[in-house]
């Protein structure tokens, strides 16, 4: 009870924290907030059913306890996969790097889209002959699209435009790497994802499921305060796509 207790608190806790320095703009925030709603109940539960004079049957706590085990261990497996693509370090001398897009304001990358583009500028000022795609579409809030604002910031930080194709169709994952591909020489091209850390295990598996032969990831940092949110959603989505066989 006390354990059930302490991550009611830290979650109601993190949730509060994630809000007042993001705001609610994702739904996946809520998660703590219900985990820890949940978790504290958990803790009263037995003095209510005691209270009451239930008693759950020893089935039903059985299923409930093996549900729980195997969730944790699809998530603890899909974190493994996730934190060891984000900080491998990928080959020199690729034939291309994929930046994805990420949000831009108005005209100016957010801030874990500079994270990536910082992460491929270093990659590229080491391998002189690689090509960037910047791949990214125009979404809502957005005066012009990610790839056009990822190729003005490069531009200014003395990256050539002739290293540069930008793709600027794309509006998920899915869609960085179909249409990025078509702008390559070749399928048998090598190429390094740029995302960020938490993101790089899922594309560059998206990226293999497009064709792609030659494929590794290069991650960027984001937020100290967005890493339990973004990596245990990204678990979420790791799994959901690979039931799904999108990955």
């Amino acid at each position: 009870m006390i354990v059930l207790w302490i991550v009611g608190i830290l979650c109601i806790g993190y949730f509060v924290l994630y809000a007042a320095f993001t705001g609610l703009t994702n739904i996946f925030t809520y998660f703590w907030l219900v985990v820890g709603g949940l978790s504290i109940f958990g803790a009263l539960l037995p003095g209510i059913l005691q209270k009451h004079n239930i008693t759950i049957p020893k089935p039903v706590k059985w299923s409930a306890g093996i549900v729980a085990f195997v969730c944790v261990i699809a998530i603890i497996v899909a974190e493994g996969f996730i934190i060891s693509y984000g900080i491998s370090e990928p080959d020199k001398e690729a034939d291309y790097v994929i930046v994805l897009g990420a949000q831009v304001r108005g005209n100016t990358p957010s801030y874990n889209l500079v994270q990536r583009l910082d992460a491929a500028y270093d990659y590229l000022q080491e391998n002189p002959e690689t090509i960037a795609i910047l791949s990214g579409g125009k979404g809502d809030g957005e005066d012009i699209s990610e790839a056009q604002a990822m190729a003005n910031y490069l531009e200014e930080k003395g990256l050539s435009l002739e290293r540069m194709i930008l793709e600027d169709k794309s509006v998920n994952t899915y869609e960085n790497m179909k249409y990025s591909r078509q702008l390559m020489k070749s399928q048998d091209s090598s190429v390094i994802v740029v995302t960020n850390d938490f993101h790089v295990f899922r594309s560059v598996k998206i990226a293999e499921k497009q064709g792609l032969t030659q494929v590794q990831g290069l991650g960027s940092s984001t937020h100290w305060y967005t890493v339990p949110n973004l990596y245990l959603r990204e678990a979420f989505a790791v799994m959901k796509y690979f039931l799904c066989g999108q990955i």
